[in-house]
C-alpha cells in the first residue's frame, strides 16, 4: 500500500520534523510503501529525488505574489498568514488524484502555496480517496491567520469583518467538505479548539500527538558531568535554555517574554553570574537580551537531533515560554533528555508539561507568574530538578514513545482505509 506524505518542507520547522518522522514510522513498517513529498522533491528509501530548479523557481514566484496579497489580510502582523491560491507544481504532479483505492494521502502543513483552496477542494470531494489531514496549527479552521488571536472568536462564528482577504479565504474553506476526510490534531487542546471551530466542528477528528524519538532524545550523562566545564561557564551557574526556529524575532515563542522575566530574577538575585542563557535557532544574538548583563552563550541554528540532544544535556531548564504552541515539540524533547520544562499554561504544551511532576507551569504569559517559576527551580537542589526530569523522561516515552505513536498512526491508517469500504 502506498502511503503518500505531503508536506511543504522536507526538514525546516516542527511541521515538517514531525511529518518526516511520520515517513521514518511507517518505513518500518512491511504493508507500506511511504514516500514524502514537498516542494523541494520526494524522499522515498532514504533518497532525495530532487525537484527540478525551475519548479522551485516558479513555486517561488507564486510565494511572492501571495506574501503580496497576504500583507492586505494580516489583522496581526506578528502571526504568519497564508492564502494557499496556487499550487506547487511538483507537488500537483505528484499527488495522483486516481490512486488506488487501497493507497493513502496523509496531507500535513502545505502552506506557502504548496496546495491550494481549490486543488484541496477537488482532492477532498473523491469519496474514494484515503485522506488523512493532520493540522500542525489552526489555518485549516480559521482564514489566513496560522493561529486565531488569544481572545478572538472568528473562527468560531465566522468572519463577517471588513476585512475583504480574510472573508474571501474562510469562504474558500467554507466551500471544502472535510466530511469525506479524517483529521488529526497533535493535542488536546487543538482538538477543542478544532471542535468548536465553524468550520470542523461536525470532522472526524482524532489526537494523533507527534512521535519523539527517545533512543535520540536520552539522557547524555558524560556530556551533563561535563557541561559547565565544556561550556567555559562556573561550576556553580544556573543554565537556561531558550530555542526556536527563528530565534527571537517570532512573537509567538515569547522570548521577549522570558527577557523580561530574566530581568526581575536577576535584580532579585543579585547575581549575574549566576544565571548563563544558551539559545539556539538563530544565528545570531537577540539585541533585547544583550542589556540583562548575564552570560549568553548562542549555538546557532542545530540540524541534527543528536546534536540537539546534546544541547538539552547542558541544561538546567528548558523554557519554552511561548504564547501558543499546538503541540510542543522542544518541551517533549527535553524532558526525553531528563531536562525539566517551564512553560505557560496553555495551549498543546499543556499535554505535555505537568505542573510540578516534569515542569512548571506559569500564569498564562505572566512575566511576574514566570519569574517566579524561574526562581523556583533555581532554588531546588540538583536531586529535587533531577526528579523533575526522571519523571519528564518516563512521560514522554509513555505519551509520545515509538510504540505508542506508531499503534495510534497505524490503527488511523487502517481506519481511513476502512471508511469507505465498510
Amino acid at each position: 500500500m502506498k502511503l503518500k506524505i505531503i508536506s511543504y518542507s522536507l526538514s525546516k520547522g516542527g511541521a515538517a520534523k514531525a511529518a518526516k518522522n511520520f515517513l521514518y514510522l511507517a518505513s518500518k513498517h512491511k504493508k507500506y510503501e511511504p514516500e514524502m513529498i514537498s516542494v523541494w522533491g520526494t524522499l522515498r528509501n532514504g533518497v532525495l529525488f530532487r525537484s527540478s530548479a525551475l519548479s522551485i523557481f516558479v513555486h517561488y514566484l507564486k510565494m511572492s505574489v501571495s506574501r503580496l496579497l497576504t500583507y492586505f489580510a494580516k489583522n496581526d502582523k506578528n502571526i504568519k498568514h497564508s492564502l494557499n491560491l496556487f499550487d506547487s507544481n511538483y507537488v500537483a504532479k505528484h499527488i495522483d488524484c486516481s490512486l488506488s483505492q487501497k493507497d493513502v494521502i496523509h496531507i500535513n502543513w502545505v502552506n506557502n502555496d504548496t496546495i491550494s483552496l481549490f486543488s484541496l477542494k477537488k482532492l477532498f470531494e473523491g469519496k474514494n480517496k484515503k485522506i488523512i489531514l493532520t493540522l500542525h496549527d489552526e489555518w485549516f479552521y480559521s482564514a489566513s491567520e496560522h493561529y486565531a488571536e488569544y481572545n478572538s472568536l472568528y473562527y468560531v462564528f465566522g468572519y463577517d469583518g471588513s476585512n475583504f482577504i480574510n472573508r474571501y479565504i474562510f469562504d474558500l474553506k467554507k466551500k471544502i467538505n472535510f466530511d469525506n476526510i479524517v483529521i488529526t490534531v497533535p493535542s488536546y487542546w487543538m482538538y477543542e479548539r478544532a471542535k468548536k471551530s465553524l468550520l470542523l466542528r461536525n470532522s472526524d477528528i482524532h489526537i494523533l500527538p507527534n512521535y519523539i524519538d527517545t533512543d535520540v532524545f536520552t539522557e547524555l550523562k558524560d556530556i551533563r558531568s561535563k557541561r559547565h566545564k565544556k561550556l567555559n561557564i562556573p561550576k556553580d551557574a544556573f543554565i537556561i535554555g531558550f530555542g526556536a526556529v527563528s530565534g527571537g524575532t517570532n512573537p509567538l515563542k515569547g522570548f521577549d517574554l522570558l527577557v523580561a522575566a530574566l530581568d526581575k530574577v536577576l535584580n532579585i538575585i543579585n547575581d549575574k553570574n549566576r544565571i548563563v542563557l544558551l539559545t539556539f535557532g538563530a544565528n545570531d544574538i537577540d539585541k533585547r537580551v544583550k542589556s540583562l548583563g548575564c552570560d549568553i552563550i548562542n549555538m546557532g541554528v542545530i540540524s541534527s537531533s543528536h546534536n540537539m540532544a546534546e544541547i538539552y544535556n547542558y541544561l538546567d531548564v528548558m523554557i519554552v515560554p511561548s504564547r501558543v504552541e499546538s503541540f510542543g515539540q522542544v518541551a517533549a524533547e527535553s524532558l526525553a533528555c531528563k531536562t525539566p520544562v517551564i512553560a505557560f499554561n496553555y495551549s498543546g504544551i499543556k499535554d505535555i508539561v505537568i505542573h510540578q511532576r516534569n515542569g512548571l507551569l506559569a500564569e498564562p504569559f505572566s512575566v511576574d507568574s514566570l519569574a517566579l517559576n524561574i526562581s523556583l527551580f533555581m532554588g531546588m537542589t540538583d536531586k529535587e530538578r533531577y526528579v523533575y526530569g526522571e519523571n519528564g523522561r518516563d512521560d514522554v516515552i509513555h505519551k509520545f514513545g515509538e510504540t505508542v505513536v506508531s499503534k495510534t498512526y497505524f490503527k488511523l491508517i487502517d481506519y481511513v482505509k476502512g471508511v469507505e469500504d465498510e
